[in-house]
């Protein structure tokens, strides 16, 4: 009983601490991208932000369709809170997200076809 206890807590200390590396890497990996960019290709910031503009108008174009009555409040607040260089930001850490995560899983596979998965074995 005290085993299978111990080893829970455990398995969800281990997971808060996976979970807890992976956004820390995630958040870095966006603002290391998002600062190179911004710093050694101008342009290529310059056009993402134009597009990210796209994107934010996309959004509150959906926003006053689907929301007609608060549209002004919402689009106020995606335009003067959310600019296009914030809406750049947040999907460069999806990407990020997306990339990180896709890379921890392939290695995770990978171990546990190297090593053999843990949850197999006998207790």
């Amino acid at each position: 009983m005290f085993r299978v206890l111990l080893i829970t807590l455990l398995q969800t200390v281990l997971a808060v601490v996976s979970v807890s590396v992976l956004l820390l890497a995630e958040l870095l990996t966006a603002m290391l991208v998002y600062i190179y960019l911004n710093l050694y290709h101008l342009a290529t910031f310059g056009y993402l932000v134009r597009l990210s503009r796209s994107v934010l108008d996309v959004i509150a174009g959906q926003l006053d369709y689907w929301l007609p009555k608060s549209s002004n409040v919402v689009y106020a607040t995606l335009i003067g809170e959310l600019g296009p260089k914030s809406i750049l930001l947040l999907l460069i850490g999806l990407l990020s997200a997306f990339v990180i995560r896709s890379l921890a899983r392939l290695l995770r596979r990978f171990l546990n076809r190297r090593f053999g998965d843990p949850a197999d074995a006998p207790a």
